[in-house]
């Protein structure tokens, strides 16, 4: 379904008609993209300018928390322009920024600090000076890419178009606690011609859906913005303050913030447009003269334009701030009849310039995204955002250790080395040393990530060793622990700061890293198989009974691509190798499985032999091995 329904004026479905579409497939094969996923924000990116999906996917740019499918943004993503000849990544049919290669490793992955597989086989691919590599974050991503496929110069033949411009992006991400609610954009724009660009300006497109993405309950439709230029923040919000698609009141925000500029202005031009002008006219990548007029803040273009009308790209209010180059935000808290306020389906400019870029010469912006619970957390996240940005953004961080583990029968061992007891120094300590404590250990078996329990704290012990052993720590856990369940582990070494606020390693927040993530660690544990006759008393099937859509499969195995869980049960305490028959109470054979995975444990998908589901109601197994025989029964409840 189509998120926004738009009238398409007749005249420019002609013009549309008769234009080639854009070879998408030049540089494609270089494209990549990534999740910036170490904190709670999830944040997508791509190296072609946009901040979702390429091919017109959208609905993706931010989720908080991240795995929780709370999509507030449609899409973000960049224009760059010069007079009247624009550079947008925002037209989903005519991608005007394109990949350049050599950046990456080839696998349609941006490069990430936190996964080397991803890297260019010369290394991380920022280095310094001295050709060190230059690592910010607790999570680094980093891509290059250029105005080659420029709309004007690939698709129009205007050759002197070309801007040749290059944008050198580094995104920044962590996990620690005041600063897992926003990533930080850095954008540096390479003048590469051997002209200088006059009169640029940058442009940080939102489309935003705070409430939600889906259409059922057109969440994307009551939207509000506010301006804080003493923050320069630009930050959206829901009109009702609550959200059907989530069914919460209060959904979180989200904003921009502009902390470095070309021109040092920040902000200084911010316009609202309806949703339904904007895909028509907006997006289009012909209006290279409406793009670059809105940006500049130019309301003359509009007079003069028989299509476009100066109310629907500039709404001033009744006391324009700064001229025509700041919207009053209380013009999107548009009200019914009723004087109720239900906000609008709405887009952002969020603009710097004018700046030039002389020939060989690069500038630099750093943009912050973020999202707050409220208002007040917003404005909080921000300012500390802005801290940080005063202090280089040398945010308190604490290494993490290795995590090791082996599953056993209702068991998991977890071993960890005492690299960091040592060898760690904290070079910010008065004087230098290792201040860490200890290590805290984590688990839950929510594969959602969202419900970690602290289940030990252990003192930090070899600091007086000089010898880094790869098994110096060993924690069993028992409690609680059940065959056939995924169990996450985190492990975090802590500290406590002069202030005695608790610092500690980033936790395992997604899935997708846990791979990445030298701390965290997903182990299942397993029946032992049946060695004698005697075991054989001991095969039972579990859960029993079986109850559809149980919070058994969820936990144990998580939700599949199409948000169903899957259905297995498990027979337990098997042989090693051994043939089930499963028989309904009629006597009918339901299944025959082949157990020969070497463990006590078989799982069965609740499929018969002619692959349909199973019915309620009582059925008999029986194991045949070089052991024995054992027949028993159990209960399926739909």
């Amino acid at each position: 379904m189509v998120k926004k329904q738009i009238k398409v004026l007749a005249l420019l479905v002609a013009i549309v008609l008769v234009i080639s579409v854009v070879d998408i497939q030049a540089g494609l094969k270089d494209r990549a993209f990534a999740t910036h996923n170490v904190g709670k924000l999830g944040f997508f990116t791509t190296n072609i300018g946009q901040f979702y999906p390429y091919g017109g996917q959208f609905e993706k740019t931010i989720e908080y928390p991240i795995n929780s499918g709370r999509i507030c943004m449609y899409r973000q993503c960049l224009m760059i322009a010069v007079p009247y000849n624009v550079v947008s990544a925002a037209d989903g049919r005519f991608e005007e920024f394109d990949a350049v290669a050599g950046f990456n490793a080839g696998k349609a992955q941006i490069a990430m600090s936190d996964n080397p597989a991803t890297w260019p086989n010369w290394g991380w691919p920022v280095r310094d000076a001295q050709d060190n590599p230059v690592i910010v974050s607790q999570q680094d991503s980093y891509c290059v890419y250029s105005d080659s496929t420029n709309w004007r110069y690939y698709n129009n033949k205007e050759k002197d178009k070309l801007l040749d411009i290059r944008v050198h992006q580094s995104i920044y991400s962590w996990g620690v606690p005041d600063a897992d609610k926003f990533v930080i954009v850095k954008l540096e724009i390479e003048n590469r011609n051997t002209i200088a660009h006059r009169g640029m300006y940058l442009n940080f497109y939102s489309d935003l859906d705070i409430g939600g993405i889906g259409n059922s309950y057109n969440e994307w439709a009551d939207d509000c913005i506010d301006f804080d230029k003493s923050r320069e923040l630009v930050y959206f919000y829901d009109s009702d303050h609550y959200s059907n698609e989530w069914g919460v009141n209060d959904p979180f925000l989200a904003g921009v913030t502009f902390l470095k500029t070309p021109n040092g202005q920040g902000i200084t031009d911010w316009h609202w447009i309806d949703v339904g002008v904007d895909e028509v006219l907006v997006n289009n990548a012909m209006w290279d003269s409406l793009h670059y007029s809105l940006m500049a803040s130019d309301t003359m273009y509009f007079h003069n334009h028989p299509l476009h009308h100066v109310s629907d790209y500039f709404h001033l209010g009744p006391n324009p701030i700064k001229g025509a180059h700041y919207d009053d935000p209380a013009t999107t808290r548009i009200t019914d009849g009723t004087g109720k306020v239900v906000g609008g389906a709405m887009v952002a400019y969020i603009c710097n310039g004018p700046f030039d870029v002389e020939p060989g010469q690069r500038v630099e912006f750093l943009i912050g995204v973020m999202v707050g619970d409220n208002k007040e957390d917003l404005l909080a996240v921000t300012d500390k955002i802005w801290q940080y940005y005063g202090d280089d953004f040398q945010i308190a961080t604490v290494p993490a250790p290795d995590l090791s583990g082996a599953a056993s029968d209702r068991e998991v061992t977890l071993t960890w080395s005492n690299r960091l007891d040592v060898e760690y120094t904290n070079p910010v300590a008065k004087p230098p040393a290792n201040d860490l404590q200890g290590y805290k250990l984590y688990r839950t078996t929510d594969p959602l990530l969202n419900n970690w329990q602290e289940i030990a704290t252990i003192p930090m012990q070899f600091k007086e060793e000089h010898t880094a052993r790869p098994a110096a720590y060993t924690h069993s856990d028992r409690a609680g622990v059940y065959n056939g369940f995924n169990y996450y582990y985190c492990l975090t070494a802590y500290r406590l700061n002069p202030a005695g606020k608790l610092e500690e390693s980033v936790k395992l927040s997604d899935l997708k890293n846990i791979a990445n993530q030298s701390n965290a660690i997903a182990l299942q544990p397993r029946t032992e198989a049946a060695t004698a006759t005697a075991d054989l008393e001991r095969i039972k099937v579990v859960p029993n009974p079986y109850v559809l859509s149980a919070r058994w499969d969820e936990a144990r195995l998580g939700n599949s691509p199409f948000g169903e869980p899957l259905r297995n049960l498990a027979f337990t305490n098997l042989p090693s190798s051994c043939s089930i028959k499963i028989y309904s109470l009629d006597g009918d054979l339901v299944k025959t499985i082949e157990h020969n995975n070497g463990t006590g444990r078989e799982e069965w998908n609740l499929l018969t032999l002619e692959n349909r589901p199973v019915s309620s109601g009582v059925y008999f197994f029986h194991v045949k091995s070089v052991l024995g025989e054992k027949i028993g029964r159990f209960a399926v409840i739909r």
